[in-house]
């Protein structure tokens, strides 16, 4: 179901959260926008990412700023590498032992230890945050295109089931904003790929502008998908917002004409 995340203002740092999970108080989560931070150019101004060029030491800032209104900062924080795979990892106490940050060749990371802060970055892909609120245990995702279709969500409900023993009906899963079906058009590649993969049956494509291409909805087609591994369609929150539509709130790799950019960060965490 669609729910309008809250557009929230703190501390000079602009972002959205979920009304529903704030009130209940189980996570803390939020996914930024581009306002608030200090880089500048094309990584104006909350640039989190620092793949793309911009100054390490800026980015570093701008993560304080974002990560500091929940109280955290970047030695708190865990994430995959993001290789556009299907890789899910669980991030226990043995492995906070070992003091890593970034987890190669994983694009979810999960968890059910308290105050452990889960990331993921974004200029377009879609972010899914999951939470079992029975166990507790919470997981976020990285889903392009090709994380879509390779299975990336469905292994992270296998993950959560197999470490925490959540049921795919307990779960609640959230969508952070991302480029829409009005913006994706992919080509002949991507729907050949979607054809021959096992989720590829749930993708949602619309009629295209260019010949041999169609537009993707990456929220219909990864709910569709949720939904055929048994999570409740109710428990689905996704929403309307494009990252390509809205360059004053978000920065997009497609609106940069697949150029310099920054990214986005979505974090989640246990009480």
């Amino acid at each position: 179901m669609k729910e309008s995340p809250a557009l929230i203002e703190k501390d000079g740092v602009t972002f959205f959260l979920y009304p529903r999970w704030e009130k209940e108080g189980l996570v803390g989560h939020g996914f930024s926008t581009r306002l608030g931070g200090l880089s500048r150019g094309v990584f104006a101004s909350l640039n989190l990412g620092l793949k793309g060029g911009d100054s390490p030491e800026i980015v570093g800032k701008n993560r304080q700023r974002f990560l500091g209104i929940w109280g955290k900062g970047e030695k708190d924080l865990y994430y995959g590498e993001q290789v556009h795979g299907k890789e899910v990892f669980l991030v226990d106490r043995l492995f906070l032992s070992k003091g890593t940050r970034e987890i190669p060749g994983t694009d979810a990371v999960i968890t059910s230890e308290r105050q452990v802060l889960l990331g993921a970055f974004s200029a377009d892909c879609l972010l899914v945050f999951f939470l079992d609120p029975g166990a507790p245990a919470i997981g976020v995702a990285h889903a392009g295109w090709r994380g879509t279709f390779s299975g990336i969500l469905p292994g992270v409900v296998e993950a959560m089931n197999k470490s925490f023993g959540s049921e795919p009906g307990s779960l609640e899963v959230l969508m952070a904003p991302s480029i829409g079906p009005c913006c994706y058009e992919v080509g002949e590649d991507v729907m050949d790929i979607a054809a021959a993969s096992h989720w590829g049956r749930e993708a949602v494509f619309y009629p295209g502008i260019r010949p041999g291409h169609r537009f993707l909805d990456l929220q219909k087609t990864n709910s569709n998908i949720l939904c055929k591994v048994g999570v409740r369609p109710f428990n689905i929150i996704t929403n309307e917002f494009c990252t390509c539509c809205r360059p004053d709130l978000f920065y997009s790799y497609r609106g940069a004409k697949r150029g310099a950019t920054g990214s986005h960060m979505g974090i989640i965490f246990l009480r």
